[in-house]
C-alpha cells in the first residue's frame, strides 16, 4: 500500500531529525543522483539541465548535480529565483557545474540548453509550493514543455500543493517523481497524480516519526491479493456470497445485464436479479446463471438468502425498487451491506443514514446533486467532497473519476486509486463496477476495502479491454475482462 501524508505531518517528522543534525539533504541527494544516473545510463555524454529554486528542494537537486558532475555528467543549472541554496551551489560550483540566472537567458539561450539536455530536473519549489506559477517563470515552463525533454521532479512537481494535489495550469508533467521520506498526499490526488509520473520513494530516516494514520492511501496489487476472497474446499455458492441486484428498466434494460455480469465475473457465489420479466429475459440470454426474481418491489424474505444488495443501475429515483433498496440498506433496515448507484442515489434524503459497508458510487455530477440536497457545498474539490458526503451519510463514498476517491464512512484515510483509463468514460461501465463491488461486499470485505479493490479490478479490466487505453471499449468488454484482470493482479502481487 502507498501511504501519503500532509505537508505539515512531513515537516513535523523532519524537525527533530534536523535539530539533531541528521544529514537529510545529503541522503536525499545521493538517492536522487542514483535515480538520475539510472535514467541517463544509456547516454554516452549525458547532460542534465537543473531548474533550481532557493529552498531545500533546490538544495537537494544541487547536491545531487554535484555528485553527478564529479562522475562525468554535464550539468547546467538555471536559478529560477534571486539566489540558490548556498551549500548546494557551493558544492556544484566546486564540482565544475555551471549556473545561470534565468534573467540572463533569452529565448534562444533556453532553446540551446534544452536542445543539449537529456533530462530536466524540476527543483523550483517543493513541500511549500502553491498551485500558482509566477509570471516570470511561465515562459521557462512553456519552453520546457515544447522541447519534449523528459522531466524528473524532485520531491514533487513544482506548483503542486503537497497536501491537496491542486496544481497550477502549466506545471511541468514529470516522467518520474523522486520523493523523500514519505509520499506527499498530493501526489496521490487529482492534479498532483497526473503530473507526478512514476513515484519513487526514498527513505531518509523520517519514517518512524510519521503519524500512524496517513492522509491518503492507495492499494496496490499485493493489497488486493491479500484481501481477495478465495473459496476453500468446503465452499458453496452461499458461503462465497449471494448478491441481489435491483436494476434495469424499460428505458435502460441493459444496465441489468451489465451489473449482473460485473457481479458474476467478479466471482459471486450467486447473483439474484430483481426486475421485470422482460428485463430478466434479456439478462438470462447473456447470463443464464442469474436467478431471476420478477417483481416491482424488493422483499428480502421472499427473495431468500442475500448478503449484499446493489440498487440503482438503470433505475429512476422514483422506482419502487429504488426506494425499497435504499430503505433496506439504511440504518435500521434489513441489510447492512450494499451498493447504491445511479438512480438509487436520487432517492437519498437527509433522513437516510447508513453504515460504512454501504457504498455510494456517484460520479462528479451525481455527487454535486447529492451534496445540494444534503446541505454540503457541491463546489468542493473531490478530495473534500467525498469525505463530506461520507460524514453526512455514514456510508463509504466511492467518487468515480480519472482518479477514484474512496472516503470511508468511519472517517478513516481517503483512498485514491489511479488504475483506470479514460476509455472507461462510456455508458454502462459504472454498472459493471457496481456489480463487482456488490460481489466483494457479499463476500464479507469491509466497505472501504471492497470499494478500493473493486476500483482496481475495474480499472485494470478497462485497460485490458482497451489494449492499454489505446482502443475504445464497451461496458460488456470490461465485465468479460474481470477474471483476466484479477489473474494479472494476483500474478503481479507475486512478482
Amino acid at each position: 500500500m502507498i501511504t501519503g501524508y500532509t505537508a505539515q505531518a512531513i515537516r513535523s517528522a523532519e524537525e527533530p531529525l534536523l535539530a539533531a543534525g541528521e544529514a537529510l539533504m545529503q541522503r536525499a541527494a545521493r538517492a536522487l543522483a542514483g535515480r538520475i544516473a539510472e535514467r541517463l545510463r544509456t547516454r554516452e555524454e549525458p547532460r542534465l539541465l537543473v531548474l533550481a529554486g532557493r529552498g531545500a528542494n533546490g538544495g537537494d537537486a544541487l547536491h545531487a548535480a554535484a555528485i553527478l558532475r564529479r562522475e562525468g555528467t554535464g550539468i547546467d543549472v538555471i536559478a529560477t529565483g534571486d539566489d540558490l541554496h548556498v551549500e548546494g551551489e557551493d558544492a556544484l560550483r566546486a564540482a565544475g557545474g555551471t549556473v545561470h540566472a534565468l534573467s540572463d537567458l533569452g529565448p534562444e539561450d533556453l532553446r540551446e540548453r534544452l536542445a543539449d539536455a537529456d533530462l530536466v530536473l524540476d527543483a523550483m519549489v517543493g513541500l511549500g509550493g502553491r498551485p500558482e506559477i509566477p509570471a516570470r517563470l511561465a515562459p521557462l515552463l512553456e519552453a520546457v514543455q515544447r522541447s519534449g525533454v523528459p522531466v524528473l521532479a524532485v520531491d514533487l512537481p513544482s506548483f503542486v500543493d503537497a497536501t491537496t494535489g491542486r496544481a497550477a495550469s502549466g506545471a511541468l508533467p514529470a516522467v518520474e517523481t523522486v520523493t523523500f521520506g514519505a509520499v506527499k498526499a498530493g501526489l496521490l490526488l487529482p492534479g498532483g497524480a497526473e503530473l507526478a509520473g512514476d513515484l519513487h520513494l526514498v527513505g531518509i530516516g523520517v519514517e518512524d516519526q510519521l503519524p500512524v494514520q496517513p492522509a491518503v492511501q492507495r492499494l496496490e496489487s499485493a493489497d488486493v491479493a491479500a484481501l481477495w476472497p478465495h473459496p476453500g474446499r468446503e465452499a458453496s455458492k452461499y458461503t462465497r456470497g449471494v448478491v441481489a441486484i435491483a436494476a434495469g428498466s424499460p428505458r435502460f434494460p441493459g444496465a441489468a445485464v451489465l451489473a449482473a455480469s460485473g457481479a458474476a465475473r467478479a466471482g459471486a457465489g450467486m447473483v439474484r436479479l430483481i426486475a421485470s420479466q422482460e428485463v430478466l429475459d434479456l439478462v438470462l440470454h447473456t447470463r443464464p446463471e442469474v436467478i431471476g426474481h420478477p417483481s416491482t418491489h424488493i422483499d428480502l424474505e421472499e427473495i431468500g438468502r442475500t448478503q449484499a444488495l446493489v440498487v440503482g443501475p438503470g433505475l429512476s429515483g422514483e422506482d419502487p425498487r429504488t426506494r425499497d433498496g435504499v430503505d433496506i440498506l439504511a440504518v435500521g433496515g434489513d441489510l447492512e451491506r450494499g451498493v447504491i448507484d445511479a438512480g438509487g442515489l436520487d432517492a437519498l434524503t437527509a433522513d437516510h443514514r447508513f453504515g460504512q459497508h454501504v457504498v455510494l458510487t456517484p460520479h462528479r455530477g451525481e455527487a454535486e446533486r447529492i451534496a445540494a440536497r444534503l446541505d454540503v457545498d457541491p463546489g468542493l474539490p473531490g478530495p473534500d467532497l467525498a469525505p463530506a458526503l461520507a460524514a453526512v451519510t455514514g456510508a463509504t463514498v466511492l467518487l468515480k473519476g480519472a482518479i477514484t476517491l474512496i472516503a470511508p464512512g468511519d472517517g478513516g484515510p481517503l483512498r485514491a486509486q489511479d488504475d483506470a483509463t479514460s476509455q472507461l468514460a462510456t455508458a454502462g461501465t459504472g454498472d459493471v463496477l457496481a456489480g463487482a463491488l456488490g460481489t466483494l461486499l457479499a463476500a464479507g470485505l469491509d466497505g472501504p476495502d471492497a470499494a478500493a479493490a473493486a476500483a482496481i479490478l475495474h480499472g485494470r479490466a478497462g485497460l485490458l479491454a482497451s489494449s492499454g487505453g489505446r482502443l475504445p471499449l464497451v461496458a460488456l468488454d470490461v465485465a468479460d475482462r474481470l477474471p483476466a484482470a484479477l489473474g494479472a493482479i494476483l500474478t503481479d502481487a507475486l512478482s
